[in-house]
């Protein structure tokens, strides 16, 4: 036999083998699922890569056949039961939890807190981020954001003179990158002051978060797209070129601020911070600190700009609902006031209940939170079934953030829009994964809520539904939910379905 032959067959009776273990007599065997996905990794791929995002949707169909845990790919199960939320996620020391290193590959960020795969490295890194995501730290930040609130009313105002129909996506990314860089870097690009947003960038953007699934699927692709140098990728992608330069003044706002000599630049700045910080030397890379500002500014423009364009359409859509909000934020904003104070945007209880339900029903980072307890077995227990599982260390489980919202036994009608459960019933939030959980969950929910009530509180505070009448207005165009703000494909963030323009209004002054 000529080796060629010897080899093809040992590898033909390898790979058989480990199918038949993975099937038969792998810890994962008895817990339920489609038997492709216990098999091959190659299943999950299939839909996420060539079917473009659509994983989410099966992983759904598991749990209706198969019950509350699923095996979703050879050493990978999900779980859709709240009640077991908080075990998964834990917060503080109970146990250590990791990230499995392919998830981390998947984000295309190595090195930020977001891809770090050890519980202890993650620790160290996102305690050198934590205190300027407390509440305290945000609260420094009301004259930015006030001032980014103005720029908005101003470009409404703008596009309001000619009625003009917008496409507030654009608008709010703009804004919110404009804030979360100041933040990081102490500068930013202004997109607000653009005439077109910035949205050249932001499509740069959208190329690159295409290729989630395929670095997550082929990790050595996001190794060699990294090496690459920025000419090149420029070369081989011209649409990636907004991304590189944008990436290129991000290395270069953190050897400023390495070489500063001004201790406010220090103090004031998040990466001015995180140079300051005990971290090792080894943590402060210009490498890691770019993909670190990558995580930080993609994180902070985009599902926060998901979430108002969602939270705008309901309003919207729901003219009941945005009565009581309008009513609320008479009674609470000092009149003419055109941008509410912090103080004001903290009386805003049914508001919050609004931008609860609204990330509920539409998260903005979709994608399933992948998790591994590397020291300890954890114990599930099927009730409805009466079955046990015992999940073996090592072993990788997630819960997506929709699926746990869309629970009905949770929460009543969940495809509805009621922002009235939040504050009838505020133990659902036990089901909430808007923002994570436990020890890796968001570091910057406070900065991105306050931006969320702030936006909101300042736009409706001025405008009103359009019904015929004089004033400022709005009025939704063209716009369906189930095709232009539902999540159609899960690409970490969502997207709507193939086609759609997303959230358009149009603006009367």
């Amino acid at each position: 036999m000529s080796l060629i032959y010897m080899s093809g067959l040992a590898s033909l009776i390898y790979l058989l083998g480990l199918a038949i273990y993975r099937v038969f007599f792998s810890p994962l065997s008895r817990i339920p699922g489609h038997r492709l996905a216990a098999l091959t990794y190659w299943y999950e791929t299939y839909y996420e890569v060539y079917k473009g995002g659509q994983y989410f949707r099966v992983i759904d169909e598991m749990h209706a056949i198969y019950g509350p845990v699923v095996r979703i790919t050879p050493n990978e199960l999900h779980f859709e039961d709240p009640e077991f939320n908080d075990v998964l996620y834990p917060s503080g020391s109970k146990r250590k939890i990791d990230r499995p290193e392919y998830a981390a590959a998947r984000a295309g960020t190595p090195g930020s807190i977001v891809a770090t795969a050890q519980h202890d490295v993650h620790r160290r890194r996102r305690n050198a981020l934590n205190s300027f995501f407390s509440g305290a730290n945000v609260r420094r930040l009301e004259p930015i954001i006030q001032e980014n609130m103005h720029k908005v009313l101003v470009r409404m105002i703008a596009s309001g003179e000619q009625s003009e129909v917008v496409e507030p996506h654009h608008m709010f990314k703009a804004c919110a990158s404009d804030i979360i860089t100041f933040y990081a870097f102490g500068d930013s690009f202004r997109f607000m002051d653009r005439s077109d947003y910035g949205q050249p960038y932001f499509r740069s953007g959208e190329v690159f978060n295409s290729m989630t699934h395929i670095f997550g699927a082929f990790p050595w692709l996001l190794t060699l797209a990294i090496l690459a140098p920025g000419w090149l990728v420029k070369y081989v992608k011209p649409e990636m070129a907004e991304f590189v330069d944008r990436r290129e003044w991000w290395i270069g706002k953190v050897r400023e601020i390495r070489n500063s000599n001004d201790p406010e630049r220090a103090k004031n700045t998040i990466f001015g911070g995180i140079l300051d910080s005990a971290l090792p030397a080894g943590d402060k890379t210009d490498e890691r600190l770019a993909n670190e500002a990558q995580l930080v500014v993609f994180a902070g423009e985009g599902t926060t700009a998901h979430t108002l364009t969602s939270a705008v359409y309901h309003l919207l859509a729901n003219p009941e609902i945005l009565k009581i909000v309008k009513k609320e934020l008479l009674a609470v904003v000092d009149h003419g006031r055109r941008v509410p104070t912090f103080q004001e945007l903290d009386r805003l209880q049914y508001l919050n209940a609004v931008i609860n339900e609204v990330i509920r029903l539409h998260p903005g980072a979709m994608h399933r939170q992948v998790r591994v307890c590397p020291n300890d077995a954890i114990v599930y227990i099927d009730r409805e079934r009466g079955v046990q599982h015992l999940v073996p260390p090592g072993t990788v489980y997630a819960i997506s953030p929709l699926t746990s919202h869309m629970n009905g036994n949770v929460f009543k009608d969940p495809y509805k829009f009621i922002p009235e459960r939040w504050i009838e019933n505020p133990e659902i939030s036990r089901a909430f994964m808007g923002f994570s959980r436990g020890t890796r969950a968001c570091v910057g929910v406070s900065l991105a809520r306050r931006e969320l009530t702030a936006m909101l509180a300042t736009i409706f505070n001025q405008y009103d539904l359009y019904r015929g009448q004089q004033g400022p207005t709005l009025e939704l165009y063209d716009t369906i939910r189930r095709r232009d703000i539902d999540a159609s494909k899960d690409y970490i963030t969502p997207l709507p379905a193939k086609g759609s323009c997303g959230l358009r209004v149009r603006v009367r002054n």
